[in-house]
């Protein structure tokens, strides 16, 4: 009985074990590579040729638009949902504007890791923003934005 005791234990140590090694790789999986949509997915417009990784898409607030050869980091997040700071509590928390805070992400653009954008914004064509950056503002074509907020830091020349 004793025999048949210890084996039972080891067959669910096992399992355990089993389980939780592809149950973390599952998890980890979906959160190194899949979007994250909070709102419409129907308000969100990539280019087949654009890649975002795992970043986290808010449309509360707005469409996003991504042009041709953007691509992103890890754990980048486009918002725009936003909410009246002068209100409070439960008003506070549902008073959502549905549009108005759109963000169009141009042609070519480098979006680095864990990079935040704050609807509305617009970013030009071939544009670079850091790692780490906010970005609050347009920014234009050519340009290479960084820090919190994101401020200008050189002109990109094609040469």
């Amino acid at each position: 009985m004793k025999t048949i005791k210890y084996f039972y234990l080891a067959i669910q140590k096992f399992v355990i074990i089993f389980s939780s090694y592809f149950l973390k790789k599952v998890v980890l999986h979906v959160i190194n590579t899949e979007k994250r949509i909070h709102g419409d997915s129907e308000k969100i417009f990539i280019a087949n040729t654009a890649s975002f990784n795992n970043a986290l898409f808010n449309t509360m607030s707005g469409c996003i638009y991504i042009d041709e050869y953007s691509f992103a980091g890890h754990n980048v997040s486009l918002l725009t949902g936003t909410h009246d700071y002068k209100k409070f509590n439960i008003e506070r928390q549902l008073d959502i504007p549905l549009q108005g805070n759109d963000i169009k992400i141009g042609k070519g653009v480098w979006i680095c890791s864990n990079t935040v954008i704050i609807g509305p914004c617009n970013i030009g064509d071939n544009s670079v923003i850091t790692a780490g950056a906010v970005v609050i503002t347009d920014i234009p074509s050519n340009s290479i934005y960084g820090g919190v907020p994101a401020r200008f830091i050189k002109k990109i020349n094609f040469e």
